[in-house]
């Protein structure tokens, strides 16, 4: 990456409105969750990298049953797979302070630890370009999409819940946030959902999972969260 592109200069979103757009399961809609500013620092980081996306492949009972996160493959076996024709980068956490920001938000949102967020990832999904039905797996307790830009309506490219009945537009600067499982630690198959295809244009998103396990040592890291007067309230760290 270009050692200028540290992301200091980088300015975040000024304050993040959220709303429930389903009761049971809990679905979470945020207005504003990142900035124009870090969006175009992203994709320039993703220039010349983007790589065709791939899928988890392993037993249900291992990625949807009651998970702990700590089976020697948890996220299942990674390869490439009919259902997904996306182009993916794997962002990483020393690539840019934008992505800890990012990251904390995740953290603040699903009420979770730092260290709990996995290695954000940026998806291209050109015309064409969808990501069948599939659930993001028990050892996830949380997922937050983001929609990095938006596409007119009628240029396909939602975030589709058919046993919820609803789907989501790709709007800019938003994301949605779901809960991958049941209170028995199952995973909650409510929550399957797909991308379906683009029609028109290209729509940029970022996953952002949280995982039951600590994915790294974040220790190092504060984490301050704006209040209403402006002044910094520390949460971690």
């Amino acid at each position: 990456p270009n050692p200028d592109c540290c992301g200091d200069e980088v300015p975040g979103p000024e304050k993040i409105m959220a709303a429930t757009i389903h009761k049971d399961p809990e679905v979470t809609l945020f207005e504003n969750f990142v900035s124009e500013e870090e969006v175009e620092h992203l994709l320039q980081l993703c220039e010349g990298r983007w790589e065709r996306s791939k899928v988890s492949k392993g037993a249900a009972s291992d990625l949807h049953g009651r998970n702990t996160g700590t089976a020697e493959h948890p996220l299942g076996e990674e390869g490439y797979g009919d259902t997904r024709t996306s182009s993916s980068v794997h962002l990483q956490w020393d690539e840019t302070i934008v992505t800890e920001r990012i990251a904390a938000r995740v953290a603040a949102v699903t009420q979770t630890k730092l260290a709990q967020v996995e290695p954000l990832v940026m998806l291209r999904y050109e015309p064409g370009q969808f990501f069948k039905l599939h659930h993001d797996g028990s050892m996830r307790p949380s997922t937050v999409f983001v929609y990095l830009n938006g596409l007119e309506p009628g240029s396909g490219g939602e975030t589709s819940f058919p046993h919820l009945g609803f789907q989501v537009r790709p709007a800019k600067h938003t994301a949605v946030m779901w809960h991958n499982r049941t209170a028995a630690g199952e995973g909650d198959m409510r929550l399957k959902h797909e991308a379906k295809p683009v029609l028109a244009g290209i729509k940029y998103g970022m996953n952002c999972f949280v995982n039951l396990q600590p994915q790294r040592d974040a220790s190092n890291v504060t984490v301050y969260q704006q209040t209403e007067d402006g002044e910094p309230l520390k949460v971690q760290g």
